[in-house]
């Protein structure tokens, strides 16, 4: 009897590890992508707009080197804190 419990409880280990911790490693990842998304998405946002602002300094021959403290203007403007 004992045995047969022992038995069906290796049976059921082993089912666990062969079945579930595959599942749950998948959906880890599912998880982790779908909270990654935004921060992609906001990323890709950001460098449109200094690209954008970039390109319109350029077309108006205000050189790109122009800085406000540490931080480029394109940088600031897009990041909603350009003070003059």
């Amino acid at each position: 009897m004992a045995a047969e419990f022992a038995s069906a409880m290796s049976s059921a280990r082993d089912l666990i590890n062969a079945h579930l911790y595959p599942v749950l490693a998948t959906f880890s990842v599912i998880y982790f992508a779908i909270q990654l998304a935004p921060v992609a998405q906001q990323a890709r946002h950001f460098n449109r707009c200094v690209n954008g602002i970039e390109a319109h300094l350029k077309a108006s021959n205000i050189p790109l080197e122009y800085r406000m403290g540490n931080v480029a203007i394109p940088e600031r403007i897009c990041n909603g804190g350009f003070d003059h």
